[in-house]
């Protein structure tokens, strides 16, 4: 007995030392260290599953880190090359200090505020760190609004932007400048891809207890392989487009976490190109 009793106290002392050495790695930064199925119960069984589940979400979580840094880096280096390039000319002569040089360097430098604005605001929306002001409002409000605010720039490219929002929608309990925000995302990323005499549609309809808001484009459609990742930081669909207006390739990813702050879903939609986009916010 006392031999069977030393047996058993071996067969469990070594999944212990496992999850001891698989931990020890964990915490020195080996996020790839898991633990195999003991076999020895479902107490331990269970142990085993959630350090795995555990590991796997910070490697998950390191991933993203490290993409987001070299990702950053990535889109610091254009407006840096630029204003190294044109204080360069300024410095030797080669340029002279007239209005043309001023907008450039203005330009640049705003984009450099705007990437760090923008990292910043979906950092500390997808870490809950974002305070919302939750006030009533209703569906209707905040579409005319936001459809006001985009109005002239709609205008100026000759596309079309309607509404249909029916009077009988239910209110919100929401933060009107967050979700304000959101739409003039949705906007602005609807007008960019579709051409002149296109059309943006804004709709709105119940949904449950909560509101369901739609913005369809008539643009150049998303393309499958794009579809799973256009919510991802910096993730461009069309880079050389997206960089030539001036985005940062974060807009949709704040536009998804100020929804998520409100408990609320975003998804986007296309048949592909040349077929238009449609986004769909639920918000309970």
């Amino acid at each position: 007995a006392a031999r069977s009793s030393r047996l058993g106290g071996r067969r469990v002392a070594r999944p212990i030392h496992a999850l001891d050495v698989a931990a020890a790695r964990l915490a020195g930064g080996d996020y790839t260290a898991r633990m195999r199925p003991t076999g020895l119960g479902a107490e331990l069984d269970t142990l085993t599953a959630t350090f795995n589940t555990m590991a796997t979400a910070l490697e998950t979580t390191e991933a993203a880190r490290r993409q987001l840094l070299s990702d950053a880096a990535h889109e610091l280096r254009t407006p840096l090359a630029t204003l190294d390039a044109y204080l360069e000319g300024l410095a030797d002569g080669v340029r002279s200090p007239g209005q043309d040089t001023w907008d450039v360097l203005t330009a640049q430098t705003a984009r450099l505020r705007r990437l760090a604005n923008d990292i910043a605001l979906v950092s500390r929306a997808e870490e809950n760190q974002l305070p919302l002001h939750p006030v009533p409002v209703t569906p209707e409000a905040l579409a005319t609004e936001a459809i006001a605010a985009v109005r002239p720039s709609y205008d100026g490219k000759g596309v079309r932007l309607s509404a249909h929002l029916p009077d009988s929608l239910p209110g919100l309990q929401a933060d009107p400048d967050r979700l304000a925000q959101v739409l003039s995302i949705l906007l602005a990323n609807a007008l960019r891809p579709t051409p002149p005499g296109g059309q943006v549609t804004v709709a709105a309809e119940p949904a449950g207890a909560g509101v369901r808001i739609t913005v369809t484009d008539t643009g150049e459609g998303i393309a499958a392989g794009h579809l799973p990742h256009i919510f991802e930081r910096f993730y461009r669909a069309d880079p050389a487009r997206d960089r030539a207006h001036g985005g940062s390739g974060i807009g949709l990813t704040i536009a998804r976490a100020l929804v998520a702050a409100h408990g609320g879903t975003i998804t986007a939609a296309s048949g592909g190109p040349g077929t238009g986009a449609r986004f769909t916010i639920t918000l309970p």
